[in-house]
């Protein structure tokens, strides 16, 4: 007897005995836990969505809450057939028949591995391909010390492919490793409770091959999809816009244009102008030399930002007024009848005026109507 059958008829005695102490809690089950938090995620971006006004994002996100509460439902009544079927009497196959499943299992898959000291039994399927998609290879890996639990077996991908949207989805009835088993569920599971290998590896390659729509965690069309950076909104790469700046993804009622060169940008990546309020990539602002502030160049007229501009007017205009103000309270007068009030000369005077005039010349009298006489 060579390795490998001794390593499967190893294989079928412990299973054998799995199978015989197999009676557990009926409260060992596993539920998702990443379906709930999906629900949670998807209530907040729905609310957010409404509360901005984009109700085409929020139709989009209410049908992916649709589906995120189709398969919590699923997980739910996978949980409860768990629960049922520790209460179904069990026939256990005996370690010969388990023994010629595991011989059997070599001439059906190419790839065959006993691992003894971890206690599982793999296969590998050929190449999964759906719509035109590769999804690769996937790993049959069952753990034959956890028969009797809702976690027996796992579905490792060989060469991951996984959804844009979920990179714990493989493919798309795989989650987290696990296999949404669908209407194959009783098959599988009773498979699994009678210690029937090659059935069971059989009926989870037939469904890993099947893609039944409607019921995946993602659908094949929206497998390279992407994801708004702003709403969370999955869409088509055709149908996406990308920020100029950042390079994020942005659906149809996120993406933004700025006012002055029109290019598209997401909301963190464009800035509102204070003196117009609209919305301005940062190249297209400039920043006040008096304010600091980032104004756009239809508010901004000789360096200075049109407040800054009427500040400074206002100032000139104030400057001037005290200017005038303390110019007139300062300035001597220099006519008759401004500043003091004009004296009247004494004839004395008068007389010595007269006296430095040239020889001949009449004296004007300092009065309308006064004619000088001499002495």
């Amino acid at each position: 007897m060579n390795k490998n059958d001794r390593d499967a008829l190893r294989a079928a005695v412990l299973i054998r005995e799995q199978l015989a102490k197999r009676n557990l809690p009926a409260s060992i089950v596993h539920l998702s836990g990443y379906s709930w938090a999906t629900i949670e995620r998807l209530q907040h971006q729905i609310a957010r969505a409404s509360g901005r006004g984009w109700h085409r994002a929020a139709r989009r996100l209410s049908q992916e809450m649709a589906d995120a509460l189709r398969r919590y439902h699923q997980d739910l009544e996978m949980a409860l057939r768990t629960v049922e079927a520790h209460n179904v009497p069990r026939i256990s196959s005996t370690p010969a028949e388990i023994y010629r499943d595991i011989q059997a299992l070599q001439t059906e898959f190419d790839e065959v591995e006993i691992d003894i000291a971890n206690q599982t039994i793999s296969v590998t399927t050929d190449t999964i391909e759906f719509e035109g998609i590769d999804l690769g290879q996937f790993e049959i890996r069952l753990d034959w010390h956890r028969l009797g639990s809702s976690l027996a077996y796992r579905l490792v991908a060989r060469d991951p492919n996984p959804a844009a949207t979920n990179s714990e989805v493989t493919h798309p009835h795989v989650q987290d490793e696990t296999l949404c088993e669908g209407e194959g569920h009783c098959a599988i599971q009773a498979a699994l409770a009678q210690g029937r290998i090659y059935d069971f590896m059989l009926l989870v390659s037939q469904v890993l091959h099947t893609y039944a729509r409607g019921s995946a965690y993602v659908e094949m069309h929206d497998w390279t999809g992407v994801t708004c950076s702003d709403c969370g909104t999955m869409m088509s790469p055709d149908d996406s816009y990308s920020c100029q700046r950042c390079g994020c993804e942005l659906c149809d009622d996120c993406h933004r244009l700025c006012a002055a060169c029109e290019e598209c940008y997401c909301s963190g990546c464009l800035s509102c102008c204070p003196e117009c309020e609209m919305d301005f990539c940062r190249g297209c602002l400039d920043e006040c030399p008096e304010c600091g502030r980032d104004v756009c160049g239809n508010c901004m007229e000789d360096g200075l930002c049109s407040s800054c501009q009427a500040k400074q007017i206002q100032e000139e205009e104030e400057n001037h007024d005290d200017n005038d103000e303390s110019t007139t309270e300062g300035q001597p007068a220099d006519r008759a009848g401004i500043g003091t009030p004009c004296r009247k000369a004494h004839p004395a005077e008068n007389l010595a005026a007269a006296d430095e005039k040239e020889p001949g010349t009449a004296a004007e009298s300092d009065r309308l109507g006064e004619a000088f006489v001499p002495a």
